[in-house]
């Protein structure tokens, strides 16, 4: 069978296997990623257009990283001890509110509303992995993963071109660009508010076992089954087992380098073309949206990868072969292939993280999965913080290409560091590919 056809009827036959409440989950996901993308498009170009310098643009970014990684593992805890249904809700309708003060309040209102839109964001994030773990079967888990991350990129293209083209369509007819750009954000604040309704549907009680499973964990769906990895990485240990220290310092530190990377350039890509280019919103909106196209369909053809090369050889190898294009976007001032090397930057570049979730989280057991999940939380938006606000007072004095180059730098010695520590461990295929 032709691999595209193959692909599209495992996700198909995985998709009929989903619990109600995995479906659930990711519709109101997809809602709410349609908001996250069409703020963050545009609203550091908001920002740009009210005055501000890119130092300060920097400290405001920055600050939704501080919002993050104040409440992550905090709200971890908490959501391992509350029913989503009930804190979902909540989460989709604060972002909402944060989302409207980022478009409304004046300056001091804004670094507020930045704060909690970071630290509201965070509950669905923290989530995600272990609600899936705990509503999914050993069959159809790390499709399960991928869909979602797949999902991200794909409305992502919604929230993109819907906010690029919602600014440039209102600007002329309203004669005011500040004014457009804030009603273009409040298109976000509708979006996530409208997750609220999805998410309110999930029932945590017992449920039907996917994949044939042997049963239902009390009152919390279907139990999981540890993914088999191998001895060497540090198998799920048993319930009564705690993970040693070091496999949090392996499946962490890589991560804490990757983040500082794109702490340093990615918050400030639109920026980029803008001031580079001269593109408009809606030019940027459609480059944007092109590279989460294609990063949907690498996210897509994740699983199936994997199966052939194993996780971590799949997420060491795509994540090395991006940094070459990073280059690229430091030194190249010809649109086309700025335009191809961030296409194909940002789709290797992402295109395993749903793998690397998937297979982190097989590695502790059950009873640890919301503290991973708030640890890497924690550990990314940490290092995003600190770097997105040294980048910014960077740019703003000499432009992108130092932080382009310490971006590459970064990202070289974490996937150096993840090869090190997983890669070689076992037969290619020896991890589970369906776990």
């Amino acid at each position: 069978m032709n691999p595209i056809l193959r692909t599209i009827s495992e996700y198909r036959d995985a998709f009929s296997n989903f619990t109600p409440n995995a479906k659930r989950f990711l519709a109101g996901n997809a809602l709410v990623w349609i908001a996250s993308n069409l703020v963050q498009l545009l609203f550091n170009l908001y920002l740009k257009e009210a005055g501000y310098a890119e130092g300060a643009i920097g400290a405001l970014l920055s600050t939704r990283a501080l919002g993050s990684a104040l409440v992550a593992l905090p709200a971890s805890l908490f959501i391992a001890r509350i029913a989503p249904e009930r804190m979902l809700p909540a989460g989709a309708f604060l972002t909402a509110a944060a989302y409207a003060g980022q478009a409304l309040l004046p300056s001091g209102g804004v670094a507020a509303s930045v704060l909690a839109s970071g630290a509201f964001s965070t509950i669905f994030q923290v989530s995600a992995g272990p609600f899936f773990m705990r509503n999914s079967g050993e069959k159809e888990r790390l499709l399960l993963f991928s869909l979602n991350g797949a999902l991200s990129m794909l409305t992502g293209v919604v929230g993109s071109l819907l906010g690029g083209l919602a600014r440039d369509l209102l600007a002329p007819a309203l004669g005011d660009g500040l004014l457009a750009y804030r009603i273009a954000l409040l298109a976000g604040t509708a979006f996530a508010a409208a997750a609220a309704l999805p998410f309110a549907r999930i029932d945590e009680g017992p449920a039907k076992p996917p994949s044939g499973l042997a049963g239902p964990g009390p009152g919390r769906g279907a139990a999981p089954l540890p993914e088999a990895v191998p001895a060497a990485l540090t198998a799920a240990p048993p319930a009564e087992a705690e993970p040693p220290v070091s496999l949090y310092v392996r499946l962490l530190l890589p991560g804490f380098l990757t983040g500082m990377g794109a702490g340093l350039t990615i918050p400030y890509l639109n920026l980029y073309f803008k001031n580079v280019f001269f593109l408009t919103d809606s030019a940027i909106g459609g480059i944007v949206a092109a590279g989460q196209v294609a990063t949907f369909i690498g996210m897509m053809a994740g699983p199936g990868i994997a199966r052939r090369m194993g996780k971590p050889e799949l997420v060491f190898w795509s994540q090395a072969l991006s940094v070459p294009f990073i280059l690229v976007l430091t030194w190249v001032r010809a649109l086309p292939l700025v335009a191809l090397a961030f296409l194909a930057r940002q789709t290797l570049m992402n295109m395993s993280t749903p793998v690397s979730d998937a297979f982190g989280l097989g590695l502790v057991p059950p009873r640890r999965h919301h503290l991973l999940n708030a640890l890497r939380m924690l550990n990314w938006t940490g290092s995003w913080m600190v770097a997105a606000r040294v980048s910014g007072v960077l740019i703003e004095k000499s432009g992108f290409e130092a932080s382009f180059v310490l971006t590459a730098a970064l990202y070289t010695v974490s996937t150096a560091l993840y090869g090190v520590f997983f890669v070689g461990k076992g037969k290619p295929g020896s991890v589970a590919p369906s776990s």
